[in-house]
């Protein structure tokens, strides 16, 4: 059964995801840059609350913690470049930031995948 953090997790992905749609559309507006923010301030939420107690963690096997700790690396990475996007839009670089949201939407959905490996295999 999924998990209150999963959906939460699902809902933050898919937040960047449609912001980062209307990024590419609209050249990168504050809207966009709002809904893309949502989201990852609520997976960074959806990854602090089980630490405090407010959310069950999600379980996995013990075989698998190396594939978890990949997915937890991967997505401290995503929000750092997420940060470094934000640097670009505001130095009014949108080629370059535009490439970096595109590399954080790949790496996200690879982290996703290995985090959900790591819990469900």
């Amino acid at each position: 059964m999924i998990t209150l953090s999963e959906v939460l997790s699902i809902i933050a992905y898919c937040l960047f995801l449609a912001g980062a749609a209307r990024s590419f559309q609209g050249g990168g507006s504050r809207v966009s840059l709002m809904v893309m923010s949502a989201g990852v301030l609520l997976d960074m939420v959806t990854a602090v609350l089980p630490s405090l107690g407010i959310l069950p963690p999600m379980a996995h096997t013990a075989n698998h913690k190396l594939v978890v700790m990949y997915g937890v690396m991967l997505g401290f990475l995503v929000w750092v470049l997420f940060g470094v996007a934000l640097l670009l839009h505001r130095q009014h670089r949108q080629g370059w930031y535009h490439q970096v949201i595109l590399v954080v939407e790949i790496l996200w959905f690879i982290d996703v995948m290995v985090f959900l490996y790591g819990v469900y295999r």
